[in-house]
């Protein structure tokens, strides 16, 4: 298992931001989010790293670089925004497995709490558990969003996929960088990409969606629908998928 060091990590953000700056327009038409580790002093610290890799973000477009290391001051992601499910659904997920690993035990039904009800408890609780893992776009140019309504982030999943090819190097750089021991990959052109790029690591199969798989290195890696998806993304649909990363994770 490689071991995370957050002085390498460092280091290797600045050559990233650097490598997508000479590969993008991002002073016209590319502005991105230098995403990766939300808080490098926290992720440090936890027993169980985790790392989620989705295709791209929205609305940071405007010819600038934002980094999502400001994510808890200005919620960058949008963490608990009912119009971003993503940035909602997946630290719910993420909420069940790091509280089931401090605690040591199997969180149950009966104690999940109802995260997706947007208010100020169900933020702080969110944006405490963001706070703790990384978080990776295969495209790195934010795509604009002038209307929030339905389909608004629906991906196109050959562009997703020809920005996982594109971006390669730069998805390397930050996947060994960030050493995760569980990667949650979300949507079928993002796994793909991945792993037509040998950026999963070997011993990772195609066509097992919803499996726990282990590389060489020993780091955990699924792949699951896009939070889009709502019966998958549910209360009950988010349940399963932690019973599943549970049974397979010892805390």
């Amino acid at each position: 298992m490689i071991k995370f060091n957050k002085n390498d990590y460092r280091a290797s953000k600045i050559d990233v931001i650097n490598k997508i700056k000479e590969t993008h327009d991002w002073q016209k038409t590319e502005g991105f989010i230098a995403d990766g580790i939300i808080c490098p002093e926290i992720y440090e610290i936890q027993k169980l790293k985790i790392l989620c890799i989705l295709g791209e973000s929205y609305g940071y477009d405007e010819c600038k670089m934002v980094d999502i290391e400001d994510q808890l001051k200005d919620n960058i992601i949008g963490v608990g925004d009912p119009k971003r499910q993503t940035s909602t659904k997946i630290p719910a997920l993420l909420w069940l497995i790091l509280k089931s690993h401090a605690l040591g035990r199997k969180i149950s039904w009966a104690d999940f709490p109802k995260l997706l009800i947007s208010n100020k408890s169900n933020l702080n609780e969110l944006q405490d558990t963001i706070s703790k893992i990384a978080w990776v776009n295969v495209k790195k140019a934010s795509r604009h969003i002038t209307n929030w309504g339905n389909d608004a982030t629906r991906q196109n999943e050959n562009d997703i996929y020809n920005n996982a090819i594109r971006n390669r190097d730069i998805l390397k750089i930050q996947i060994d960088s960030i050493a995760p021991d569980l990667m949650i990959v979300c949507s079928n052109p993002v796994f793909n990409g991945l792993y037509d790029s040998d950026l999963l690591g070997n011993g990772i199969e195609r066509n097992k969606k919803y499996q726990l798989q282990t590389n060489i290195l020993g780091q955990k890696v699924i792949q699951v629908n896009h939070p889009s998806y709502y019966r998958d993304w549910g209360y009950e649909g988010i349940y399963k998928l932690y019973e599943i990363i549970y049974g397979g994770i010892r805390v």
